[in-house]
């Protein structure tokens, strides 16, 4: 008895969606990873300038004596008038043009009173 092979039809699925659905997964986990490393590191990712860690007086001497560098961020005729001594005045004006050029590696304390 021979046997019958029933009609099979099988239709080309489009995988544009499943790709696309992947995609976002893949994406929104790595968002999800990197946010944690940078977390991890030390390194927040600063949203705003509640973000920005805060130091005391003491910990920025502390910090200034290990290596830390003060940025003063007032006018020039302001650091002019008084300014913490060893401290290196860029206007908040300038900073974004003149932060390119400085330290990457360097631990900055930014203070504008």
């Amino acid at each position: 008895m021979a046997r019958r092979r029933l009609p099979i039809k099988l239709k080309k699925q489009n995988l544009a969606p499943v790709i696309a659905v992947i995609a976002v997964v893949v994406i929104v986990i790595g968002i999800f990873v990197y946010q944690g490393v940078r977390d991890l590191s030390g390194n927040p990712i600063i949203r705003s300038q509640d973000d920005v860690p805060r130091v005391t007086a003491q910990q920025a001497v502390d910090a200034v004596e290990q290596g830390a560098i003060l940025l003063d961020t007032r006018l020039a005729s302001q650091f002019a008038a008084s300014h913490i001594e060893g401290s290196i005045n860029i206007p908040l004006t300038e900073l974004d043009t003149v932060m390119p050029t400085l330290d990457k590696d360097a631990w900055y304390i930014t203070y504008c009173t």
